[in-house]
């Protein structure tokens, strides 16, 4: 009797199946890779709103008491760094209340973050506030 030889290799089907596998298992990478960058990119962008918001209460301890209502600003668009700039990623708005007690003043500053998908400023918020008082003694 003869032995029939069979060929060593892979089907067509074989192929097709594992090329399908494949994919649905690069598909999958690929989503989970670009959610992980999406929200690197998200908490980047909240930490920076942070920054910027700090970092104008820190711009106010170098003013005069006085001075301090000098501060105030309506949803200003800025960049990065906190300047001034229509296209930035962040609206800033610095709330100065003179009268908040007698020789304080209170100062909020809100840092909107802007989406990156609809370009609206949707994406959240960071806020801090201070309080200041006018550390001359006074003569009597």
């Amino acid at each position: 009797m003869r032995r029939v030889q069979r060929q060593q290799g892979m089907t067509l089907v074989e192929v097709v199946l594992a090329l399908v596998v494949l994919s649905l298992v690069m598909a999958g990478s690929y989503l989970l890779v670009s959610r992980a960058a999406a929200t690197s990119r998200a908490a980047r962008d909240h930490y920076v709103a942070a920054v910027i918001a700090k970092d104008r209460l820190e711009r106010a301890r170098n003013f005069a008491y006085g001075d301090l209502h000098l501060l105030a600003e309506d949803e200003v668009v800025v960049d990065d760094t906190g300047l001034p700039d229509p296209q930035g990623m962040f609206r800033r708005t610095t709330i100065v209340t003179t009268n908040y007690a007698p020789d304080l003043t209170k100062i909020e500053v809100i840092v909107e973050v802007r989406s990156r998908r609809t370009g609206d400023f949707t994406a959240g918020q960071e806020s801090v506030a201070s309080l200041f008082t006018d550390y001359y003694e006074r003569e009597e």
